[in-house]
């Protein structure tokens, strides 16, 4: 038995749903690891921040926090790639950094 045209478009129109709804659940899922990358990051950031600001109040600046997050990196390599991007911007000077925005 011969398939139709429509039975052979309604098969292919199927499976072109199916394959998007895959996409769909790999997209996701990389969003997903990339919010719990950025929330890693960011409750991390606020520790040594709050540790910095603990330790002296007055001494708090940018070059210290940057010197904490690169320590950290060390300590922690599996922390490198979320942090790459962070490292980048903050060791990128000012004016630089507001005209790649």
């Amino acid at each position: 038995m011969r398939k139709t045209d429509e039975q052979k478009k309604a098969a292919l129109q199927q499976r072109i749903a199916a394959l998007k709804m895959k996409v769909r659940r790999i997209e996701k899922r990389e969003a997903d690891a990339e919010r719990r990358a950025r929330n890693h990051r960011l409750i991390v950031i606020g520790a040594i921040v709050e540790q910095r600001a603990l330790d002296n109040p007055r001494s708090i600046s940018m070059h210290s926090l940057v010197r904490d997050i690169e320590a950290h990196v060390t300590a922690h390599p599996e922390d490198h790639d979320t942090f790459a991007g962070l490292l980048t911007r903050l060791n990128t000077p000012a004016d630089r950094r507001e005209a790649a925005e």
